[in-house]
């Protein structure tokens, strides 16, 4: 006569029930983990989007940084020139106003180029200050010692423009456009040199326009 132990059968079925419940359970656990380090890690694939994003945008305004500070340099500049006229001295009666003088060559002035000063000079303080001035342009011994001869102040024949450049071509340009001006006799450059203003390369120059003194016309004799 066979015997079954309906116990130890019922024991084993608990342990199997307990077996599949905690392998349930470590399952549910185990893909809960899953999603909690794939959610992690796309959390900080974001996070590095969003910084290098960051540094970008930073590295983009310190780039404009410096177009944006030489813009403010300019147009300060710009604004200096309403005060340029008390630069040019002891303008005569029978010369140009020095308001026509001034916003002539302000007119003139292409994109990127700005005005640093417009003085007015006559020859014999230039054969002083400026060396290699080329003076045998624009007098003879002759008229040398009559200027010595004659009373009071040499005459200030010379208008001096210095001012700045992003180009090489901008000073080209501006040339070319107040060699177009017609009470200058002659326009030349005197010196153009590579500076910088804070990184950035400007290029700085110093023009001459010479305009001879206008002689009175003398009165016939009747």
């Amino acid at each position: 006569m066979i015997r079954i132990n309906l116990h130890d059968y019922h024991d084993e079925l608990r342990k199997i029930e307990i077996q599949k419940r905690v392998v349930k359970s470590l399952s549910i656990v185990a893909v809960a983990i899953f999603f909690i380090i794939v959610s992690w890690l796309m959390e900080q694939a974001q996070l590095d989007s969003v910084k290098s994003e960051t540094n970008q945008l930073k590295s983009q305004v310190a780039a404009l940084k410096g177009p944006v500070d030489k813009v403010k340099e300019m147009e300060g500049k710009q604004k200096r020139l309403q005060t340029i006229i008390a630069g040019i001295e002891n303008l005569r009666e029978r010369q140009l106003p020095a308001s026509t003088i001034v916003g002539d060559l302000n007119l003139m002035i292409p994109e990127g180029l700005w005005l640093g000063g417009i003085v007015q000079r006559d020859l014999e303080s230039l054969e002083r200050k400026r060396k290699g001035f080329p003076t045998i342009m624009f007098g003879d011994p002759g008229k040398k010692k009559k200027r010595k001869r004659r009373k009071g102040p040499p005459p200030n024949e010379f208008v001096e423009v210095t001012g700045y450049s992003l180009t090489e071509n901008g000073v080209a340009e501006y040339m070319k456009r107040i060699q177009e001006i017609p009470y200058y006799k002659t326009t030349f450059l005197y010196q153009l040199s590579q500076i910088y203003i804070g990184s950035h390369a400007v290029h700085k120059f110093i023009i001459y326009c010479y305009m001879p003194e206008k002689k009175p016309k003398k009165k016939k004799s009747a």
